[in-house]
């Protein structure tokens, strides 16, 4: 078993049948020949026309037979492997192999002295940086905010190098374009000793996506071959809002979704074929009270595991969404949606599963909320492992030796086995009142808030050398004088 690993073999929860499955693809292929996509991107649209498919270069509309599709799923690989910074395999993105990380791009985060929602700041993603990095059930980690306080189109590079400078574990990122993309990839593969090393052995992950419903931007495009030319793995992953940009159902919501995935993916092959494709969506659902995409809601567990169903269907690696809340603080409302969509991911078999730790309907980014996600990923760790039935553990031998009345608490077998049987948490309590009261009677948003400030607050460190540094920043100044801009 995987270090970060939740998959559990003996388990195999499933939400839809092979018959369910059939028609959620069928009905995708009569999308796709039917309505198609629209694609605003000349290069794209000539390489689909020379793959087979029905193009109409004036209204930048594709229509894609169930042929292609099927070459496509055929062709991309099944396993996915993505290494750290120093380069050491970590995530084996297949079957049911389960990976938590953080998400992207936060506007506002919740200062962690002041409790004040502000515009989220670089210092933010410095320390979403270090958090994470102490987190030992994330996996990977993304900036989780947008520092306001940086040059906007320089932002994907500089939040690169803080991630890299603050954090040893993989990288999931977003990039404005095809150039800042590109700029991404050239610092990867400083780190790497190369393209053809960054190639075998990739660090970086894309986070790339259409526009729903059914349009695709120069930009994502751009990007989605950048990806398979240069052997980064990414996600293609619609955002589409059942009610808003998808239809309210929430198969017709997934039918939309998996249409305008599929399309991505046709065209990623096309590119390069056996390029690393990370299959999936994200899923929101419209609150029609209040207009705003439910981040909460039973409803995402519910699609993001008919999603990984799919995946296993099409037996390519996957990308599900867990850990997040429409609350606006760390309460009950946060650890409950957290839980249900984190334990949803773990039983279900996502691959990579991000946004961990979003709080208020996806808009703040909250650092006590990622040590809570981080504890409640353990949670469900413990119970996705399963129980033992081996020799040892059924302990014939050993009830026989206890025998009447007798006490297991001084027994080998008791010592031996008592951390991998029994989950401990860092910070959910486990003290009666007394001892509780008088260890000072914290809470556990003050035990969270704690922990949070003594990361924060270690002393400086760096995982990337002097000479790396400055090439980064030679990238970015490189970056900036591309776009006219300073640095």
């Amino acid at each position: 078993m995987y270090v970060n690993q939740t998959g559990n073999f003996t388990h195999d929860f499933k939400m839809c049948s092979y018959e369910q499955l059939t028609r959620l693809h069928n009905a995708s292929l009569e999308v796709l020949e039917r309505t198609g996509v629209k694609i605003y991107e000349e290069t794209a649209l000539k390489i689909l026309a020379e793959g087979g498919a029905y193009v109409d270069f004036d209204e930048k509309v594709v229509r894609i037979p169930a042929a292609m599709v099927k070459a496509a799923i055929q062709s991309a690989p099944s396993r996915i492997v993505v290494a750290n910074p120093q380069g050491k395999r970590s995530l084996f993105l297949e079957r049911n192999n389960v990976y938590f990380g953080t998400g992207t791009d936060l506007p506002t985060h919740m200062d962690p002295y002041t409790k004040e929602v502000r515009p989220t700041m670089l210092k933010d993603v410095e320390n979403i940086a270090k958090v994470v990095d102490k987190a030992d059930n994330f996996a990977y980690v993304s900036n989780q905010g947008l520092a306001q306080d940086i040059p906007q189109h320089l932002h994907d590079m500089i939040t690169l190098k803080t991630m890299r400078t603050y954090c040893s574990k993989p990288n999931l990122c977003t990039a404005t374009d095809k150039g800042n993309l590109m700029a991404l990839i050239d610092m990867c593969a400083e780190m790497a000793g190369g393209y053809d090393e960054l190639r075998r052995n990739p660090t970086l992950m894309l986070y790339n996506e259409p526009v729903s419903p059914l349009m695709n931007s120069e930009e994502a495009i751009q990007k989605l071959m950048l990806c398979a030319e240069y052997g980064i793995p990414t996600t293609y992953a619609s955002g589409g809002v059942s009610g808003g940009t998808s239809p309210v159902t929430l198969s017709g919501s997934i039918v939309c979704s998996n249409a305008e995935c599929l399309a991505g993916l046709v065209l990623h092959q096309l590119v390069k074929k056996g390029a690393p494709f990370i299959y999936g969506y994200i899923f929101g659902a419209m609150d029609m009270m209040t207009t705003m995409n439910v981040y909460g809601g039973p409803e995402l567990g519910m699609v993001h595991a008919v999603m990984a169903d799919l995946a296993k269907y099409y037996d390519l690696p996957v990308y599900g969404t867990s850990g997040c809340t429409d609350a606006l603080e760390v309460d009950a409302q946060a650890g409950t949606e957290a839980m249900y969509s984190i334990m949803c991911a773990a039983l279900s078999g996502e691959n990579l599963v991000h946004d961990n730790a979003y709080t208020g309907v996806g808009a703040i980014g909250n650092l006590s909320m990622i040590l809570l996600v981080d504890e409640q990923i353990s949670f469900a760790k413990r119970f996705v492992q399963g129980i033992n039935y081996d020799e040892e553990s059924l302990a014939i031998d050993l009830i026989d030796k206890v025998s009447y009345g007798g006490a297991y608490v001084s027994q080998k077998h008791t010592a031996k086995n008592f951390r991998n049987e029994v989950f401990y948490p860092k910070f959910f309590n486990r003290k009666q009142y007394l001892a509780w009261e008088s260890e000072g009677g914290l809470s556990l948003n003050e035990k969270l808030d704690n922990a949070v400030k003594t990361i924060i607050e270690e002393e400086e460190y760096s995982y990337i050398d002097e000479r790396t540094a400055k090439v980064f920043d030679e990238i970015i100044k490189d970056r900036a004088k591309e776009l006219a801009i300073e640095y």
